[in-house]
């Protein structure tokens, strides 16, 4: 069975509401507005608000369902757009990234107005708890990105890592989860269960992206092998790897060499075992997040959200 099948009809709303949403009279924001919809992804967190909303009342409010999971794909676009200029990056999805296709501050002002139509749709469903838990939400990956960007070039420990892809990453899908949980009724310890199961299953998709950003395919996962090492950006294999009695201090050497490396860098990862370890930690947080499923209705919702959880675990982009 396809991932998402048991939305399918919803998500299909979704992308319809998401063209209304981005479509714009201005010339230059509409070319914008387009290609944004063309560099855009998998649908995962506005899917994770859909499922997490059969949980309560889907069918009375499925329009706010609708505009709260829109809503949370625009800001997730608007996190990638600044994303790319904080980190110089040139191509997002095997394509140029906005800032590349049109200029820096052409990708700043995109993100800007991506996150006004999200809250403008968020504002839409008259439901101010809707609206504090974006805002909060949004809030919490400023914080995390600045953190990153004081960091970049420095190596973190492991802890510090936790902390950024939990504000990163583990925060938003924790709290797509409870959006469309609390959007539908859901009973309130259903929201909590879907909240942790979010957590943990964005936790995993961070360190699984961690991890592609050194073993995947360049032209299925639309960037460079070692991106983020390149960056300034020091990710859990490259962290695991240089606290190594073994294998640190080569590491290290092989980072402060100019320019670096990628391949060796990967060939020391494997070697070390870091590259395992992080699998892991991933398997780990699936785990936890399958537990958290046990303690929510059972039924075809429920297997859905289990099948995401089995995708990210074999992703591989």
């Amino acid at each position: 069975m396809a991932l998402f099948s048991l939305i399918a009809d919803a998500m299909s709303v979704v992308d319809q509401r998401l063209k209304e949403a981005l479509e714009q009279q201005n010339p230059v924001v509409r070319e914008v507005s387009d290609y944004l919809q063309e560099a855009s992804g998998k649908r995962l967190r506005p899917a994770l608000v859909m499922l997490a909303g059969q949980f309560g009342q889907p069918e009375p409010h499925q329009r706010q369902l609708v505009d709260v999971a829109t809503a949370v794909e625009l800001i997730h676009m608007a996190t990638l757009v600044h994303d790319d200029i904080i980190d110089d990056a040139d191509v997002r999805r095997g394509l140029p990234a906005v800032r590349r296709r049109f200029s820096d501050p052409v990708a700043v002002l995109a993100g800007d107005f991506l996150f006004a139509r999200a809250f403008q749709l968020l504002a839409a469903t008259r439901r101010p708890e809707l609206v504090d838990m974006a805002a909060e939400v949004v809030y919490v990956m400023a914080t995390g990105e600045i953190s990153q960007h004081l960091d970049q070039g420095r190596i973190a420990t492991e802890e510090a890592y936790w902390r950024r892809i939990e504000a990163k990453t583990g925060y938003f899908l924790e709290t797509c989860c409870r959006l469309g949980a609390t959007a539908a009724h859901a009973d309130p310890a259903v929201v909590e269960s879907l909240g942790r199961y979010g957590h943990h299953i964005g936790l995993a998709y961070q360190v699984t992206d961690d991890l592609l950003d050194w073993l995947a395919d360049p032209r299925v996962l639309g960037k460079a092998v070692g991106e983020d090492l390149l960056a300034g950006i020091y990710t859990l294999p490259v962290i695991h790897a240089l606290e190594d009695a073994r294998y640190g201090a080569g590491l290290r050497a092989l980072l402060e060499r100019r320019p670096v490396v990628v391949e060796e860098v990967r060939d020391v990862l494997i070697s070390s075992g870091a590259i395992q370890y992080c699998r892991q930690q991933a398997e780990s947080h699936l785990d936890a997040a399958r537990d958290a499923l046990l303690l929510v209705p059972d039924g075809p919702e429920r297997e859905e959200l289990m099948d995401v959880t089995n995708f990210i675990g074999v992703r591989d982009h």
